[in-house]
C-alpha cells in the first residue's frame, strides 16, 4: 500500500466484495472567529476528528500550510453524503470554511481511463 507517500488510498475488499472508501482533500480557511481562538487549533482538530468517526469519516492527514489557505487535509469517507454531512457540521461551529476536492488514487484513475472509447 501506498498510503504514506499519498498514492493509495482506494478501495478495500468486504466480505467477497469491494467496498468503496472514498477520497477528499479538504482546503480550510479559518473565519475571523477561528484566527481569534487561533491557540486552540489543536483542540479544534482532534475534536473535529472524534466528530467525523461519527459520520463514519476518517481524517487521514492534516497539514498547516501558509499562503492560499491555512490548513490542508485528507479524509476519507463511506460515501459523498457522509463526507456533505460533515463538513457541514464542521462549519457550523463557525471557526472555518472549507473546499472540498474529490480525489481519486491511481487504481481508481485506471479504471476511469478504461472507460474511455478507444
Amino acid at each position: 500500500m501506498l498510503a504514506a507517500s499519498g498514492l493509495a488510498v482506494g478501495s478495500a475488499p468486504s466480505e467477497g466484495r469491494r467496498t468503496a472508501i472514498l477520497t477528499y482533500v479538504l482546503l480550510v480557511d479559518w473565519t475571523a472567529q477561528g484566527v481569534q481562538a487561533v491557540e486552540q487549533t489543536v483542540e479544534r482538530l482532534v475534536q473535529g476528528s472524534q466528530m467525523g468517526e461519527t459520520f463514519g469519516c476518517k481524517v487521514e492527514h492534516v497539514w498547516w500550510t501558509q499562503g492560499g489557505h491555512d490548513m490542508v487535509s485528507v479524509i476519507t469517507a463511506p460515501d459523498d453524503q457522509a463526507m456533505v454531512a460533515y463538513t457541514l457540521a464542521l462549519v457550523r461551529l463557525g471557526n472555518l470554511r472549507t473546499t472540498t476536492l474529490r480525489a481519486w488514487s491511481i487504481d481508481e484513475m485506471r479504471e476511469i481511463i478504461a472507460r474511455l472509447p478507444t
